[in-house]
């Protein structure tokens, strides 16, 4: 009997075992709501080659929930649709969703492993972003005011001379100003052969970005096929080898070109050189210099960032004329125009700032931001979210949520102000453009200053109008855009016509006169 009883125990032990592990099998099985893949490739074949984040919210509809999952090669995604679940998954939960999917096109086919931007959430990554941190915190901001002011006068400056190339200096004047303030070059945006060596690892970051997913980064024994062998091509690993030389180029020569400047006695002040400075007593160690070069490297390979921005400022002042009028009517009233606008303006200009807002939440240059990747298996609500996942924040989604932002098509300033023309503060500020957590853009600060003092600049100096053809009919400009990473317009026309008497002279003149 005893035997009997042991045996029905054990088979009822097992029994249960068998039933606790198929319903967890099952319930890990159970992720966000999303469509079908087929096996292996998932849902590869699904995702749209441009504008993905329109595909995300419409299966966000479709399947009637923020969160939604889909797979690929194996590897699970999931995206967040709405600003509280992004919220939830990757703020409040960010010790576990603050790690970064690795690239090996990225990281160690093309160079890009020195921008902690795309690193592993690790202690590499945290001493890189402290040393970033001490020079672009809110704080020091105001120590680059006057290079900031600088930077916006030469664009003017050369908008003046050359109106018509406004699309080449959008990208030349702020590069050549942080590339100043990161490693105390001198370099003229009007000298096309000058930027191109340092311009060139920006635009390398950008077709690795455009171009993928890569094969490479699913199977990535595929890197050590030969550049020369049949099928590299189609996997980009000849191109690969292409951007690495700039890339690595640039941060290489930049670093270096100061350590010796600081050697020789004839260094000038700038982010790498205090760097260098802080820690010259362990430059030896080999770590301590890839920190370095990586911190003030990517200072300058967010400037494309800017680039995106003061596109989609001159298009929507294009677009949308009396926008334009009432932020000059603004600075007319503020600042005057016997001058131009200097950093003490900015707070008395709610309109520009409003206007500067209105772009990160209309047109996000990077809508789906920079995806994160979880570190351990996770739950929200029912959903299972394995360790390993890749999770991204459909930015587009969350600021063009009806309930948050009315009329989120519309390009609409005043939507960020009180009846009284002052910053409401019950609006929500689409700080999700800089990311979420602890992966959140630490030069946003600069960034922002930065950019409102390009945007007052272009404004009180000019009148943005679009161009006449023969018959003196306004040519419209396309909306046609690039959309991949990043989402930016394509070359439009546009005219910028002095609205200052002595336009010059007010460019010369000192900042605070």
């Amino acid at each position: 009997m005893f035997e009997t009883t042991s045996l029905t125990i054990g088979c009822a032990c097992i029994f249960l075992a068998l039933l606790v592990a198929s319903r967890r099998d099952t319930k890990q099985c159970r992720y966000p709501p999303g469509p079908l893949g087929l096996p292996l490739f998932g849902n590869l074949l699904d995702l749209p080659k441009e504008a993905s984040w329109y595909t995300f919210a419409k299966w966000a509809r479709k399947y009637n929930s923020k969160i939604i999952h889909f797979s690929m090669l194996g590897k699970h995604f999931v995206v967040l649709n709405s600003y509280q679940v992004a919220k939830e998954i990757l703020e409040d939960r960010s010790r576990i969703y603050s790690d970064r999917k690795y690239s090996v096109m990225a990281s160690e086919l093309t160079g890009w492993h020195r921008n902690f931007g795309l690193q592993s959430y690790d202690e590499r990554w945290r001493q890189r972003r402290r040393m970033f941190h001490q020079h672009f915190k809110p704080q020091m901001t105001p120590t680059f005011h006057t290079s900031m002011i600088q930077g916006a006068r030469a664009l003017t400056q050369v908008l003046l001379e050359s109106p018509n190339e406004f699309l080449r200096y959008f990208r030349s004047v702020p590069g050549a100003n942080i590339l100043s303030i990161v490693y105390a070059m001198d370099l003229d945006p009007r000298d096309s052969a000058s930027m191109e060596s340092v311009e060139g690892a920006v635009l390398a970051f950008e077709e690795v970005s455009d171009e993928g997913p890569y094969v490479v980064d699913f199977l990535p024994a595929l890197k050590y096929i030969p550049t020369w062998f049949p099928g590299a091509a189609l996997l980009r690993l000849p191109q690969g080898s292409v951007w690495k030389s700039v890339v690595d180029r640039f941060h290489e020569d930049s670093y270096h070109t100061v350590k010796s400047d600081i050697l020789s006695g004839e260094s000038r002040p700038c982010v790498a050189s205090s760097l260098i400075r802080e820690f010259e007593d362990r430059l030896d160690d080999n770590n301590v210099e890839e920190d370095i070069i990586s911190a003030s490297g990517t200072a300058y390979t967010a400037s494309d960032t800017t680039t995106y921005v003061l596109t989609n400022f001159a298009l929507a002042m294009l677009l949308f004329p009396i926008v334009q009028k009432k932020a000059q009517q603004e600075l007319d009233q503020v600042v005057g125009r016997d001058r131009l606008p200097d950093t003490c303006d900015l707070d008395s200009l709610p309109y520009i700032t409003a206007i500067f807002k209105e772009l990160m939440r209309w047109r996000p240059i990077g809508p789906l931001g920079s995806p994160h990747q979880s570190i351990a298996d996770d739950w929200y609500g029912d959903y299972f979210i394995p360790a390993g996942t890749v999770v991204i924040g459909n930015i587009w989604a969350i600021l063009h949520d009806e309930e948050r932002y009315p009329e989120p098509e519309a390009f609409k300033p005043e939507r960020f102000l009180t009846e009284e023309g002052v910053l409401d503060p019950t609006v929500p500020d689409p700080v999700q453009v800089f990311g979420f957590g602890r992966r959140i853009c630490p030069g946003r600060h600069f960034a922002e200053t930065a950019l409102r003092l390009y945007i007052s600049h272009m404004l009180a100096a000019f009148a943005i109008e679009k161009p006449v053809d023969d018959a003196g009919n306004p040519v419209e400009p396309t909306q046609d855009c690039t959309a991949r990473m990043f989402w930016y317009p394509k070359p439009f026309r546009a005219e910028f016509k002095p609205r200052l008497d002595e336009l010059e002279r007010l460019i010369r003149m000192p900042p605070g006169n």
